[in-house]
């Protein structure tokens, strides 16, 4: 009676996991500089640069769409920045006809001719219902109307308007936006807003 052993069959995991390992140490000595100064000098020289085209061949696809998904990357955000801007022109383009708008209804007022005088009791009721019209809501809105303009447009805006007014409603702009309307009035306008203007900012304070 004959007895013969059979041999023990390798797993399939274990045929898998050892050329792996042998690819993966095979790649890590090709990945070192010396290793491949080595190659490329020695007498594989001829292989190494075949393989090095080759490899550069079947990369190339890869690199290439890596490069065109960047391009559109970057297209895109070009793209973005572009509505983005173009939407502040158009806001800052609307505030500025906006101004426009409200200097030519000012300019209108002042330029209409003058009416008649009225008798004086009816002289002085209608200037009591405009001074109780000038609210400071009113002198607001247009200190931030003139805020919106050029400083030599508000400028040319209050040298029509009486003192007390444009003191009134330079007292509600900020120091910068005020300051820079005064620099462009004449020398004695401005001194003689800014007393003005100092006195209705103590008025305020009160």
């Amino acid at each position: 009676m004959i007895v013969t052993r059979q041999r023990k069959r390798r797993s399939g995991v274990g045929r898998i996991l050892v050329p792996l390992g042998v690819l993966a140490v095979l790649g890590f000595l090709l990945a070192l500089p010396p290793v491949q100064r080595a190659i490329a000098h020695g007498p594989l020289a001829p292989a190494w640069k075949a393989g090095t085209n080759a490899t550069r061949v079947v990369v190339r696809p890869f690199t290439f769409a890596a490069q065109q998904q960047s391009i559109a990357d970057r297209n895109r955000r070009i793209r973005d920045l572009t509505a983005q801007l173009e939407r502040e022109r158009e806001a800052t383009d609307d505030a500025e006809a906006r101004a426009d708008e409200l200097a030519q209804q000012l300019t209108a007022a002042l330029n209409e001719p003058p009416v008649a005088p009225l008798p004086v009791p009816h002289a002085r009721r209608l200037m009591g219902s405009r001074a109780a019209a000038a609210s400071p809501a009113d002198d607001r809105r247009l200190a931030a109307t003139w805020a919106a303009m050029e400083p030599e447009r508000a400028a040319a805006i209050a040298m029509h308007l009486p003192d007390d007014q444009v003191s009134r409603v330079l007292a509600q702009m900020d120091p910068d936006s005020a300051g820079a309307i005064m620099d462009v009035l004449p020398t004695k306008v401005a001194v003689r807003l800014s007393r003005a203007v100092a006195q209705v900012s103590t008025g305020l304070d009160r």
